[in-house]
């Protein structure tokens, strides 16, 4: 469709069956009154308000990278999604989602946030990548970075954690040097290295790096033995000031998190301190600061680098695959499997009543006590993510997982299966399904 509005060049389209306007990648600039005007036997006029709001990118099949560098060396975070010629492209820093940088490619515009004191000149932007270099990093850089691309709707994360420089060996050398050739004061200078030592490795920071996949349980270990005593324990997420779970005075807690991702997933642990994550998602990738002081002893840190990956399986045209989920379910539970970032319904089933999509219609089947779903004759339009929710008055049950169709058609009798969660003893491949 053609247009002499530069703001709406390249996103409309008609269709001229029903008439009906289509707006791509719409931006606020295009909020305002949209006035329709139908001429036949008599005129009919509909005017429509549009309001465009700025929201985020979709979380699904989100890249997260773990990055790690010495404070005072540089980092640059390399965009590695295909840029737009309309894409805005943001970067963020920390949960509270703070603007460092922005690139507008259809405007060819873009700026720095160097009113930021943690970042005041040290940021660089690479225009033509979208690309962000920190310069002389600080410990304090050290969390989660975002980079959102409007337009392609894609999301990238960084994982970044800054590491102290420590003493260098030329100057542990010239310690040594010193030591042997002033005699008079060696006892002195014993007394103050062992002393200085001890009370840095009290102060060291350990730092571990795990990885899980999504809908398994991570458990984060403190490593404490015996009795606890007087220590007094807690767990952050991302900051220091975002507490998820803590044990002072031997009353244990756990909390939701700032924006209640954790809430009804953690687990502590009394006797160890010990972090328990149950069905955990992407969202729960990033840094988790544990903090463990008490009277007698130094206090100590640890800071555990959690990546949290999609399952995924590729399949055969034209053959089956099974996706088994392990998940026992009740009678008066509410089933739902879905497809795809916009949600497409593959089947929804309760007590009382099943739905399921045309375009599956035929060519699934859903396990009776753990709702494992088969499909038929898959095709390539069936790529995707898959997802399942098993609600009930307690809890929802979440598991997904990325399935690829990839070839030419596959013999019927060929079957690919993936389990959402750990298989018990075989239970699933004797499951009683429904054919739908």
């Amino acid at each position: 469709m053609v247009t002499d509005d530069e703001r709406f060049k390249g996103r409309l389209q008609v269709d001229q069956n029903t008439g009906s306007l289509t707006i791509r990648n719409t931006r606020k600039r295009h909020s305002g009154q949209y006035k329709l005007t139908i001429s036949r036997e008599k005129t009919t006029i509909k005017i429509f308000y549009v309001t465009v709001l700025a929201v985020v990118a979709k979380t699904d099949g989100v890249k997260s990278v773990s990055l790690s560098v010495t404070e005072g060396d540089p980092v640059t975070l390399q965009a590695d999604s295909e840029i737009h010629q309309d894409a805005l492209m943001l970067w963020r820093f920390g949960d509270k989602g703070i603007l460092l940088a922005k690139i507008d490619i259809e405007t060819n515009e873009s700026s720095l946030n160097d009113d930021d004191e943690g970042f005041k000149d040290r940021l660089q932007l690479n225009d033509q990548t979208g690309s962000l270099t920190i310069k002389s990093t600080r410990i304090t850089d050290s969390g989660l970075y975002e980079l959102q691309i409007r337009g392609s709707e894609h999301l990238q994360r960084f994982l970044v954690s800054v590491s102290d420089a420590g003493l260098s060996s030329s100057v542990i050398a010239g310690i040594v040097v010193g030591v042997i050739s002033v005699l008079l004061i060696l006892i002195a200078c014993v007394i103050y290295y062992r002393r200085r030592i001890s009370k840095l490795k009290g102060q060291m920071v350990e730092e571990k790096k795990e990885t899980v996949m999504e809908g398994e349980t991570l458990t984060l270990h403190a490593g404490l033995t015996g009795t606890l005593g007087d220590v007094t324990i807690q767990w952050c997420y991302e900051t220091e000031d975002n507490l998820i779970a803590g044990i002072s005075n031997g009353l244990i807690r756990t909390e939701e998190g700032a924006d209640g991702r954790f809430r009804g997933k953690l687990k502590l642990d009394g006797q160890t301190g010990d972090l328990t994550i149950s069905n955990i998602r992407t969202i729960h990738s990033g840094l988790y600061k544990l903090k463990i002081s008490s009277i007698a002893r130094n206090t100590k840190y640890k800071r555990f680098i959690v990546t949290v990956n999609v399952k995924s399986l590729s399949v055969t045209a034209g053959g089956s695959v099974s996706l088994q989920t392990n998940c026992e379910i009740q009678s008066d539970d509410l089933i739902l499997w879905t497809l795809g970032a916009d949600n497409v319904l593959i089947v929804k089933k309760d007590s009382e009543t099943t739905t399921v999509n045309e375009r599956f219609r035929g060519r699934i089947r859903l396990g009776k006590k753990t709702a494992s779903l088969t499909i038929r004759d898959i095709t390539k339009t069936d790529s995707g993510h898959f997802k399942l929710q098993i609600i009930n008055t307690k809890k929802t049950t979440f598991r997904r997982i990325t399935v690829t169709v990839t070839g030419n058609q596959a013999s019927e009798s060929e079957t690919a299966v993936m389990l959402l969660s750990d298989d018990v003893d075989g239970e699933n491949e004797q499951e009683e399904t429904w054919s739908l």
